[in-house]
């Protein structure tokens, strides 16, 4: 271990009041803990001088900022706030950062519970926290993060950090929780501010160029999708009375305030990236195409904050910079660690000293620190201690033929020191979303604490999923109970046709809509499975269709594409087909879930009962939709190891 990491971990435990887990002999040794704990180092960032590094680390189940200098000396550590957890933070200038706070609470005037934050300015020694959205016409104040009063709901959109000017930054708010997005240039010492556009019905979001203009504006009024450009005349023009804006979509701002980029099919059937002349609305370059994937966004350079490249994931998620220096610095990396997937994530200013985090589908990530003047490279920490990646299982990409002819992409998990990989127990785990999302090869730490356990993971990409063109992702739509199910069905059949699945042993289980995939499975494939799990799972179709509706901004426009194409949402609801569920279920949800009423779970557990069948319920008292607490994964994966281990067995 390298000097400069040895000093930098010691003063990151000491700090964090951590210890690095031991390593173990065989997958089955990595307690759970190792799994569901929330990791040790990420979302690091340097300060602009290049002096300290900036990072999240958890103790006690919860986020704390920890500033430190290169060498590991003089740690500082910003903790959480009551039931407000540290979200993320940014270097405003090398004195005060910006951090923001997220928290889940329930506003009266609310339907549902909410997801909020809230947005400070705070020195870096830890003097001078100062709330940095006030209302409108009164001065900030209270504790914070503040829940009470007019205060807004999202207080995270930064639309410009405005490097040349550290004392600002632009940023885009509902103040009066009106649904109209007013954008504010705030000093980040006092809160103080001054109004450059007072907000526009149905309006939520706000773009700007590099030149700081506003320049397109979207959002939902009503059922509407709102979507207007500004054009060189300074007028606003509503994209939907152009004929460019069917076929593309905007991805972000060149240098030129007249050429924008746009995300558009290409001569492969994915999404490219291009740029195009608004006056003609006509393509004027090809920026960046793949063959068999879509771009996922534009990346800005990591000092100015200008375009500089493109990400996109096949397995893992690469950078194709169009940045000439840039494109260099990847070429050095890549070439000093040549057994990962290396991103660029931090640079000093006006300094060629960078950080870079390197990733595998075994290893969960390591950061490192590169000096390019000095010839230097050191690494800093690991992403997770308590993981080692030599017993990690191997994640291997599979295309899986379907019923139609079709092949979808997939990944599959396989255990470790099993001697074999025929008729194994097997877990079919479909991703959440469903439309637009997608699983990757990135090490997964519930893919992983099933293979640990002696199980095979299966994650099918089902149409409907991101990533791989427009055809493939439109063909899910509409399709719950559908295609979509079918997509699943056809992936675990194929498991047993090709002799890895033991056919007697074999789960569905998922979150979110995963959850929903879940327990449909064994309601459309009568035998197939063995059993079920739904974690924070859509089991009443109807009722999250009318939360959303009525609840949500937007809500009216994207629950169209929910339920199956003329069918009753009623005919593709579990909770209202729970009869035909013939298999155990666990069924768990979190308390403070603002997505999906945890009271929906518990009823679906409370139907099946009624009706005789065998059903778990666990309640997780936090952790959000997403389960983002290492509490919240670890009751899960628990609960499921020994749910798992009762009905189709593991080590």
């Amino acid at each position: 271990m390298p000097l400069f990491r040895k000093a930098v971990i010691a003063s990151l435990m000491l700090a964090a009041g951590l210890a690095p887990a031991l390593a173990k002999k065989s997958p089955a040794d990595i307690p759970v803990e190792a799994f569901a704990s929330l990791p040790d180092f990420s979302n690091a960032k340097l300060s602009p001088n290049g002096q300290q590094i900036g990072y999240i680390t958890v103790k006690d189940g919860r986020n704390h900022l920890v500033l430190q200098n290169l060498d590991g000396s003089d740690p500082m550590v910003l903790p959480p706030i009551n039931d407000a957890d540290i979200k993320n933070y940014f270097w405003a200038s090398d004195e005060r950062l910006l951090l923001i706070y997220e928290m889940t609470v329930k506003r009266q005037y609310f339907q549902n519970k909410t997801i909020e934050t809230r947005l400070v300015g705070i020195n870096c020694d830890g003097s001078g926290a100062k709330p940095l959205v006030k209302p409108r016409g009164r001065k900030a104040g209270g504790h914070i993060p503040q829940q009470d009063g007019p205060q807004a709901q999202f207080q995270h959109i930064i639309l410009d950090h405005l490097p040349d000017d550290p004392d600002h930054i632009i940023l885009s708010v509902d103040s009066d929780i009106d649904d109209k997005y007013e954008v504010r240039k705030i000093n980040i010492h006092d809160g103080d501010f001054k109004e450059l556009h007072g907000g526009t019905r149905g309006i939520q979001n706000w773009y700007m160029d590099y030149d700081g203009n506003l320049k397109l504006a979207s959002g939902y009024d009503g059922g509407d999708f709102i979507l207007r450009v500004r054009d060189a005349s300074g007028e606003w023009i509503s994209l939907h009375k152009t004929d460019w804006h069917k076929k593309f979509h905007i991805k972000g701002f060149t240098e030129n305030p007249d050429i924008i980029y746009v995300g558009a099919t290409g001569q492969y059937g994915t999404e490219g990236l291009y740029k195009l002349a608004l006056d003609s609305g006509e393509i004027v370059e090809t920026v960046f195409e793949h063959e068999t994937v879509d771009v996922d966004y534009i990346v800005p350079h990591p000092e100015t904050g200008k375009p500089a490249g493109v990400a996109y994931t096949t397995d893992l998620t690469h950078i194709h910079y169009f940045d000439k220096t840039m494109r260099k610095v990847q070429g050095t990396v890549d070439r000093a660690l040549k057994n990962s997937v290396n991103t660029i994530v931090g640079k000093a200013r006006g300094q060629h000293i960078y950080l870079i985090f390197a990733e595998t589908d075994r290893d969960p990530g390591v950061y490192y620190w590169l000096n390019l003047e000095a010839g230097e490279m050191s690494e800093i920490a690991l992403y997770k201690e308590g993981i080692d990646p030599a017993l990690s299982a191997p994640v291997k990409p599979v295309s899986i033929p379907m019923r139609d002819g079709t092949n979808i992409p997939g990944y599959l998990t396989l255990p470790v020191g099993r001697g074999t990989t025929k008729q194994l127990p097997v877990v079919i785990l479909p991703h959440g979303g469903p439309i637009g999302v997608r699983d990757s090869g990135r090490w997964d730490w519930w893919a992983q604490f099933l293979a640990s356990r002696g199980y095979v993971v299966l994650q099918p990409n089902y149409r409907g999923s991101g990533g791989y063109g427009a055809a493939f992702e439109n063909a899910g739509r509409y399709q719950w109970g559908g295609l979509m199910q079918n997509d699943v069905t056809d992936a675990t059949k194929w498991l047993i046709e090709e002799g890895i699945a033991d056919k007697d042993r074999i789960c569905i289980a998922g979150a979110s809509y995963g959850g929903y995939a879940a327990l449909m499975g064994p309601i459309m494939e009568p035998g197939l499975y063995k059993c079920a799990v739904s974690i924070n799972g859509v089991t009443n179709l109807p009722r999250i269709k009318s939360d959303d509706k009525y609840g949500t901004i937007g809500g009216r426009a994207w629950t169209k594409t929910m339920g199956l194409r003329d069918a009753s949402d009623e005919s593709v609801s579990p909770f209202h087909r729970a009869d035909e569920i013939n298999v155990p279920t666990l069924i768990m949800s979190s308390k403070d879930d603002a997505r999906i009423d945890y009271k929906m779970s518990r009823a679906m557990h409370q139907r099946l009962k009624d009706l005789k069948k065998k059903s778990q319920y666990v309640l997780l008292e936090n952790g959000g939709h997403s389960m983002d607490t290492t509490e919240s994964r670890l009751s899960a994966l628990k609960a499921m190891e020994k749910f798992l281990k009762r009905h189709i067995g593991g080590n």
